[in-house]
């Protein structure tokens, strides 16, 4: 009965707010008519316009602009937030145009209007008085950065480093983490997902990570994270519409904007910080960076060790063998050519190890000679992950109407499952050890132009190449054609595969501005995909978004999308290798020729402001799938790998409550999602069941990365100079069982800390931090072992207590100079 009250209300509301829109529309054309010109300003008709901006395009408010007339006459106005002037009514003759304010050298240029030219349109370059210093160059090239990728039609949910300062953890959250508290997001266990979300429901590799503007391609089956919170400026989750610009992966785009050294290093930012606590955690880190003439550095990194790596398979908080080593290292160095060009380069590594906790109390299933006991509490794997990139770009502004950015990038990653020989063999019938590897390389361009007052075009290209190796040297026993062992004793198989898959992509889109407080994005892109298959498509994009009130902006749109899938597939020939093994697929033929996902997505939401910085927004969506992409584990190894199903339709909503006061902020979040696909065509060989296979092909199934419903809230409140904290995680629970046709309990996880900043001597400022994790200890299992795909019980972590304390560097280095 609620939901049906507010889907009631919500109707009512977007009748409302349509009536008022036509009444607008309607009275706009009166009012127009009833303005006739009279027979003075037909005769004084002419009018100078214009611009005033800063060398690299800033628009420059509040300057007062003079017009010195034909008959020596003056008349002055001031430049508005665009940096827009005018002078209407205007007769024929000879003008001069003066601009100046108090941090600009003034700037004259005369026009003449005449019949021919009755209007004139000037664009005037004012010089600041001081000189451009390093961090006022980077600013405004970053502004001009940001405007290369449009948001409308879409929803952009946002996190600063205030925002990520306020969290329990603050910088110390896994990214995982700091996006789950974003609507649509889900967190889930390593290896269930793609760096452990879903957005919406959806796991087939989708989730697009772009670094200052640049996608960067992420492998999909790793376990630990690629990037960090501390180097992150500002970053920002967009969903739903997206425009022509974003291709190739859309479930979900993570645009990270990283910290520089002019504008977030220095005295007050270069730090260290010391944190950890229970199940043997230890995790120091630091930052650094400054400006030095025309180059600007940051540098950040950390080092990491836990005793509870991955999600336990016990609700124990105490996991047995689940020990990992992780690091991360970022460098962003910048050099400022000119006032308007900058070259950069972003460089980044991440090397994480872990041991995969074995779940205790599992029967043998097979025999190994040799071998008479051996507990399922002594299996012990391993995964070891490097990643490796960089990108290099050159990017800037030409005049006040262009933009560019020309960015080559390169990243390698390699992962290495070790398995337990002994162990995998009696309780799995296979030991893998499996070594995957990925080197990519490519460009991107990207071009703004603002072609009139109303309209900004943009288009762009991405080219990119990629290697790809898999090798799987595997133990397993014969068996016969049941699957049932016949030998003791292992044999090996040797699949070792090599293939090479290119990338292209184009677009072109408009942000059109027909009306002042309305805003059309339009554009189409083509991509074009050579991997396990070959495919293309023209995929049309538009979005909108109209403030119908000061406080009210509605968005929606339609976006045609393909969706590449991951290039790390399992080929038929890999599963007829292990016929006739204990590693045998449950369904051992099938179509290995993994498809790219065409949607057509649709999006309609509305932003609404109501007291004082407090403000609500509420989304809808609606998905039509073709080769729905999914992920799933192949027999009983740790590859992931992708499949598709013929057809999904997806349906849900968002709604997003926050609020920002002076010393207190607070969100809350609520997400409906339903994601249900029909009759898997290719990758049939992933599925643990033939009789599962059967059953989807005939049957809408839910799919397994689906929660029906989701929340995320969170409250900081600044009080006698401490900074209180808290945020939690709910979720109805993930599908299990055959079919996926239930559901697990739901779960609820709180957090909590506390911040205060201390001055002592010698060091200043120091912060201090105190976490909570799972505040209540509520224990809950994240999934079971069954549904498609799914092959290993996960539980949440349990109640876990952390502190920290940030140090700045200034003090430590002077006491290391003395």
């Amino acid at each position: 009965m609620i939901l049906r009250g507010v889907f009631v209300l919500a109707v009512r509301t977007m009748s409302l707010l349509g009536f008022i829109f036509l009444l607008l529309a309607a009275v706009g054309p009166n009012r127009a008519a009833a303005q006739q010109p009279s027979k003075a300003s037909e005769m004084a008709s002419g009018e100078v316009t214009g611009i005033l901006s800063e060398a690299l395009g800033k628009p420059i408010a509040g300057a007062t602009v003079s017009l010195v007339e034909p008959d020596g006459s003056t008349k002055a106005a001031h430049s508005d937030g665009r940096g827009q002037f005018a002078f209407r009514h205007l007769v024929n003759g000879t003008y001069l145009v003066r601009a100046s304010d108090s941090s600009h050298k003034p700037v004259n240029q005369s026009v003449v209007l005449d019949t021919s030219k009755p209007s004139a349109k000037l664009v005037l370059t004012m010089e600041a008085l001081q000189p451009l210093t390093m961090a006022v160059a980077a600013q405004r090239l970053d502004i001009a950065r940001n405007a290369l990728s449009p948001e409308t039609g879409g929803v952009a949910y946002r996190f600063n480093q205030e925002a990520i300062h306020k969290l329990p953890a603050g910088a110390n959250t896994e990214m995982s983490q700091v996006l789950a508290q974003a609507p649509g997001v889900s967190l889930d266990a390593a290896g269930q997902g793609q760096d452990q979300i879903h957005i919406h429901g959806e796991n087939g590799g989708g989730i697009q990570y772009r670094l200052n503007g640049v996608f960067l391609p992420d492998v999909v089956s790793s376990y630990g994270g690629m990037f960090s919170p501390r180097f992150v400026r500002s970053l920002t989750l967009l969903t739903g519409v997206l425009p022509a610009e974003i291709g190739f992966r859309n479930e979900g785009i993570i645009d990270v904007r990283t910290k520089d050294g002019c504008v977030d290093g220095g005295t007050a930012n270069n730090n260290v910080d010391i944190y950890g606590g229970q199940r043997s955690t230890f995790e120091p880190s630091f930052e650094y960076g400054g400006c030095k003439g025309r180059l600007s550095y940051y540098t950040s990194g950390y080092y990491s060790q836990s005793a509870v790596g991955l999600a336990s398979p016990t609700s124990s908080p105490h996991p047995k063998h689940d020990q990992t080593y992780q690091g991360q290292g970022l460098a962003n160095l910048s050099y400022l050519i000119n006032s308007q060009t900058r070259l950069s380069l972003l460089t980044g590594i991440a090397i994480n190890s872990f041991q995969i906790p074995p779940e205790p109390g599992l029967a043998p299933e097979f025999t190994l000679a040799g071998t008479p006991a051996y507990p399922s509490a002594w299996v012990s794997e391993g995964q070891f992950e490097q990643n490796y990139y960089g990108i290099l770009s050159l990017q800037g502004t030409l005049g006040t109407k262009a933009s560019y950015q020309l960015s080559a990038f390169s990243r390698y990653y390699a992962l290495d499952f070790l398995p337990d020989q002994v162990g995998d063999l009696i309780y799995n019938g296979n030991a893998s050890r499996i070594f995957q590897s990925g080197f990519v390389n490519g460009i991107q361009e990207d071009t703004s132009y603002r072609l009139t007052e109303t309209h900004t075009v943009q288009a762009g290209l991405y080219v990119s190449g990629e290697t790809i190796e898999t090798d799987n040297h595997a133990l397993t026993f014969p068996a016969n054609a049941d699957g049932e062992q016949t030998s003791s004793v292992p044999i090996s198989i040797v699949n070792d595969n090599n293939s090479v898959a290119w990338v292209v992509g184009l677009y072109a889109q408009d942000a059109w501005h027909p009306l002042p407080n309305l805003t059309i994005n339009a554009g189409t892109r083509w991509d074009w995909v050579s991997g396990v298959v070959t495919q293309n498509q023209v995929s049309p994009r538009v979005g909108f978004e109209y403030s119908i009130l000061p406080q009210t902006v509605l968005h929606g749109g339609y976006a045609r999308y393909m969706k590449l899938p991951p290039f790390q597939s399992v080929a038929l020939e890999t599963v007829q290798k292990f016929a006739n093994t204990t590693n045998a697929a449950a369904t051992s033929t099938g179509n290995d020729k993994i498809s790219a996902e065409r949607d057509d997505y649709f999006d309609f939401g509305i932003r609404q402001g109501l007291l004082r910085g407090l403000s609500i927004g509420a989304d809808g969506f609606f998905k039509f799938g073709h080769n729905q992409l999914d992920l799933a584990q192949f027999a009983s190894s740790q590859v992931t790998a992708p499949l598709n199903y013929r057809k999904s339709r997806s349906w849900g909503s968002d709604l997003s409550i926050t609020l920002q006061r002076e010393k207190l902020s607070a969100y809350l979040n609520f997400s409906y999602t339903v994601l249900q696909a029909q009759n898997i065509t290719a990758g049939q060989f992933l599925a643990d069941d033939p009789d599962e296979v059967a059953y989807v092909a005939r049957r809408w199934v839910i799919l397994d990365d689906v929660q029906e419903f989701t929340g995320s809230s969170g409250i900081a409140y600044q009080i006698f100079g401490f900074l209180l904290t808290t945020d939690g995680l709910w979720g109805s629970g993930y599908r299990r069982g055959d079919g996926n046709t239930g559901e697990l309990p739901p779960f609820l996880q709180i957090n909590a800390g506390i911040v205060r900043t201390l001055k002592l001597p010698w060091f200043g400022d120091v912060e201090a931090r105190g976490t909570v994790i799972n505040l209540f200890d509520h224990g809950y299992q994240i999934r079971n072992g069954t549904g498609i795909g799914v092959f290993s019980p996960q539980y949440g972590p349990r109640r876990t207590f952390y502190g920290g304390l940030k140090i700045p560097l200034a003090p430590i280095t002077g006491l290391m100079t003395r």
